[in-house]
């Protein structure tokens, strides 16, 4: 019987062992879920814009531009009614260099770009709706001379 009550005692120490083991475990889990949840995180950002301003907007307004400047208005991004309209009138400018492509609200954008050492400026108007593939159509073309305030 002398051996059973060592072999009693010595799993008793060790029994006594675990459970402190597991209850020291258990108190560092809970302090670092807790600190973790009640965490504030601050970051401070320099460079670049973090989040660009409709890119999609301005995507679908240089795409739907440039092809009507090619001759090939892409259906996809440009209204049917101007469509007929450019086969209609062909749509004749020479683009350069596109200087600047910049959203101004929802549905417009402006584009600036040079063209035969000359500075022209259309804001584009877009038609949105949730069938057509790319959610905008370019709707509508206003150009900007050096006369008017250019927004």
């Amino acid at each position: 019987m002398n051996s059973f009550e060592e072999f009693q005692a010595a799993f008793l120490k060790e029994n006594k062992k675990l459970k402190i083991v597991i209850g020291v475990m258990i108190v560092v889990f809970g302090i670092g879920t807790t600190s973790l949840i009640m965490q504030n995180k601050y970051f401070l950002y320099k460079g670049k814009e973090i989040f660009e301003e409709r890119p999609l907007a301005v995507e679908v307004c240089r795409l739907g531009f440039m092809t009507l400047v090619d001759g090939e208005p892409n259906h996809h991004v440009v209204t049917k009614g101007i469509i007929d309209l450019v086969k209609k009138e062909p749509f004749t400018i020479t683009v350069d260099k596109v200087l600047q492509l910049k959203s101004l609200e929802a549905g417009a954008c402006k584009i600036v770009f040079q063209s035969d050492k000359k500075l022209v400026a259309f804001k584009i108007i877009l038609e949105s709706s949730d069938d057509f593939p790319f959610f905008y159509k370019l709707n509508e073309l206003v150009e900007l001379s050096a006369d008017e305030e250019v927004i």
